[in-house]
């Protein structure tokens, strides 16, 4: 076998190389190994690297990798309830006006219904899609999306978006009537 650090050559199973005294069995260092081996004359040589890795790293790397599956689990259980949730008419009120924030799969639509369908009129449509649990981002202008926070009450029939999605208030409130 061959010494990484120097390159030496040294007998296999060595401790340490006898040129650096680089030690080549320590636990708790990354190491490499080379071993070199020539089945016949004709064969070429082969060469391997062989790393130790010490418990204290894998123990840390298998918990972080468990945390991050589990993360991930959540977190697309959680954009899925929030689909689920939002996905319907949402309606609020401005005297005689209706509003309505009429959200699907992939688009929400909103508009003003008056009760006479000739006024009725569609004042925006835009794309969207779940970013987390509770904020979903919208395509209003062009190319940009923004980002928007949505609560919803325990019986999920009222939603506030954080910011307004129809103007420019800090919040708006909609409600949902089965």
């Amino acid at each position: 076998m061959f010494c990484l650090k120097c390159g030496e050559a040294i007998a296999d199973n060595s401790e340490n190389c006898p040129k650096c005294e680089a030690c080549l069995t320590e636990e708790n260092t990354y190491q490499a190994v080379v071993y070199a081996s020539q089945r016949n004359d004709d064969a070429p040589i082969v060469l391997s690297v062989k790393k130790k890795i010490s418990k204290k790293v894998l123990v840390p790397l298998g918990v972080m990798l468990c945390c991050a599956v589990a993360f991930l689990i959540i977190s697309s259980i959680g954009k899925e309830n929030l689909k689920k949730a939002i996905v319907k008419e949402w309606y609020n009120t401005d005297g005689s006006i209706i509003k309505v924030l009429e959200i699907d799969d992939d688009e929400i639509e909103y508009r003003l219904e008056t009760g006479y369908s000739w006024m009725d009129t569609t004042l925006g449509s835009y794309d969207w899609k779940v970013v987390n649990r509770n904020k979903i981002k919208t395509n209003r202008f062009g190319d940009e999306f923004t980002t928007f926070t949505i609560e919803l009450n325990n019986d999920k029939n009222v939603l506030k978006v954080m910011p307004a999605i129809t103007s420019t208030d800090s919040s708006e409130t909609w409600f949902h009537i089965d």
